[in-house]
């Protein structure tokens, strides 16, 4: 069985987080998954498509997929166009942005990021919880 995918193209605007939020919501509420697992996919998918609108140069692709049906595991994907490579940075109490990333890294199961044919695009997976 395929899994189930959706995908979402967004202008490179300030509307592209808000639309991305309820796309995500939508889907994600069409396919059954619990509440919590909603709101946190839509809080990190606001910070990815903020970072693309801020940092890319084009539009943004969104896209997500149930990649594991058995457990309900879900992988949320944003992709724009350009070179750049997100990683996580130190700031300080001063600072008013700079922790995208690390909210990422703290609420979802596993991300990462990749760049391929001058698109970048940067993944999280949201589900099930992992065995401590």
């Amino acid at each position: 069985m395929d899994p189930r995918t959706a995908r979402l193209d967004l202008a490179h605007d300030a509307t592209a987080p808000r639309l991305a939020r309820r796309f995500l919501a939508t889907v994600l509420q069409g396919w059954g998954v619990d509440d919590d697992i909603v709101d946190r996919s839509q809080l990190l998918v606001s910070e990815l498509v903020s970072n693309a609108v801020l940092h890319g140069t084009g539009p943004v692709e969104l896209q997500v997929t149930e990649t594991d049906a058995n457990v309900g595991v879900y992988r949320v994907e944003v992709s724009n166009p350009g070179h750049g490579v997100p990683a996580m940075r130190r700031t300080s109490n001063e600072e008013l942005s700079g922790r995208g990333l690390q909210l990422v890294d703290s609420l979802a199961r596993n991300w990462g990021s990749n760049n391929v044919d001058g698109h970048t695009c940067v993944w999280f997976d949201v589900g099930a919880v992992l065995a401590s």
